[in-house]
């Protein structure tokens, strides 16, 4: 019974250590000192030094109103650096620059944290649709996810007004909208309390120059779709939206895309400029419509469960090679787009179409207006947008 006593009286004092040194270590990276920590969550200065140097006794009251000022599970204080995740799966985007500029972060996350933290690149073909992926992230199967936000619509219905083209003027009306109160209140937030977080808030991943059909057709103004059919995702927003644009939607997952191509089961498929060569999209399609749009802005998001657990200094690491990749990726991609223009003439005669925008905004203004009327949008996300 002693030897057990003792053996107990061990555990608990280790486990006591260990509490401290979690603790001590939250608020040293929040920069504040023992006494303003100590008046903001109405612990004593003397209980906390004890709690910091191991020697007070554990009550889950005052732990919690610990983790609660820190946004940390209370889980957190009782883990060792041993315990704590040392590998992050994370989704390998599409082959190309962007795959390049995926995997420049992932070397930056390992330099940044000094071997602490790896991210394992996964490919799509390994974990399903971007659809499915979300939900994986959600679930913690998957780490981290880079995509574009209407993905996340799943859980926060406002996130679909990003799936359309058009959504803003310009990029300092975006910026105006990304870095505004709806945003972090009404669509961040309740996507964090969902299970996930978004880990680049400068957005500053922008998957190249603007968006485009490409087609086996020429398609210069809105009546040219009548009738063909576009590839969309498995979305009832996209089909109505391409439904009310005049052509006939049909839904192929990503990884599926080539094999329609070659056998001619779509005629257009709306996609991005950095993506054409890559993919070789104009072996089929050669004919490319410049709709002038912005590019897509990518969320870097990450498992929320997952991300508090690493210790501040990790996250941290991990917040400075995201923001440091967005910069490489975002250049990256439009170096190498100005590159694969010409290597698309000249390999695949591709034409690049420079047709008029202002017929292309007029329709995706009035079926936008429908889709908002049908119920497919969510009114309080647009009017924001255009109020921004």
């Amino acid at each position: 019974m002693a030897a057990e006593s003792l053996e107990t009286g061990d555990l608990e004092k280790r486990i006591r250590q260990r509490v401290g040194a979690r603790v001590r270590e939250l608020r040293q990276a929040a920069g504040i000192t023992a006494m303003v920590l100590a008046e903001r969550t109405g612990i004593s200065q003397g209980q906390l030094s004890k709690i910091e140097n191991g020697k007070a006794a554990l009550s889950m009251n005052v732990l919690a109103r610990l983790c609660r000022f820190f946004d940390r599970p209370v889980g957190y204080l009782f883990q060792s650096f041993e315990e704590m995740p040392r590998v992050l799966g994370t989704l390998t985007t599409v082959e190309g620059p962007e795959n390049a500029g995926i995997q420049w972060f992932a070397e930056e996350v390992r330099r940044l944290t000094r071997g602490s933290l790896a991210l394992i690149p996964l490919r799509p073909s390994q974990i399903g649709s971007a659809a499915a992926q979300v939900d994986q992230l959600k679930d913690g199967l998957i780490d981290l996810f880079v995509e574009e936000p209407f993905y996340y619509a799943t859980f926060v219905p406002g996130f679909n007004a990003f799936a359309l083209p058009y959504v803003f003027d310009s990029e300092s009306h975006r910026r105006a909208f990304l870095d505004g109160s709806f945003f972090r209140e009404r669509l961040i937030a309740p996507l964090r309390r969902a299970g996930i977080r978004f880990v680049n808030l400068r957005w500053n991943w922008l998957r190249g120059l603007e968006w485009v059909l490409a087609a086996n057709q020429p398609v210069v103004t809105p009546g040219d779709l009548r009738g063909l059919k576009v590839r969309i995702v498995d979305s009832d927003l996209m089909r109505r939206f391409w439904q009310a644009m005049g052509a006939r939607p049909v839904a192929v997952p990503w990884t599926e895309v080539g094999e329609a191509l070659r056998a001619g089961d779509i005629d257009v498929l709306p996609t991005h400029r950095a993506h054409l060569y890559p993919l070789e999209f104009c072996r089929h399609m050669r004919f490319v419509s410049l709709l002038g749009d912005l590019p897509p802005v990518l969320c870097v998001a990450i498992n929320e469960a997952k991300y508090q657990i690493l210790r501040p200094d990790i996250q941290n690491a991990l917040l400075e090679a995201c923001d440091r990749a967005g910069v490489f990726f975002s250049q990256h991609v439009r170096q190498s787009e100005a590159e694969n223009e010409a290597l698309n003439f000249a390999r695949f005669k591709a034409a690049y179409l420079k047709i008029a925008l202002d017929p292309w905004r007029a329709a995706v203004a009035r079926v936008r207006s429908d889709l908002l009327t049908e119920g497919l949008l969510d009114p309080k996300t647009v009017a924001a947008i255009t109020a921004a």
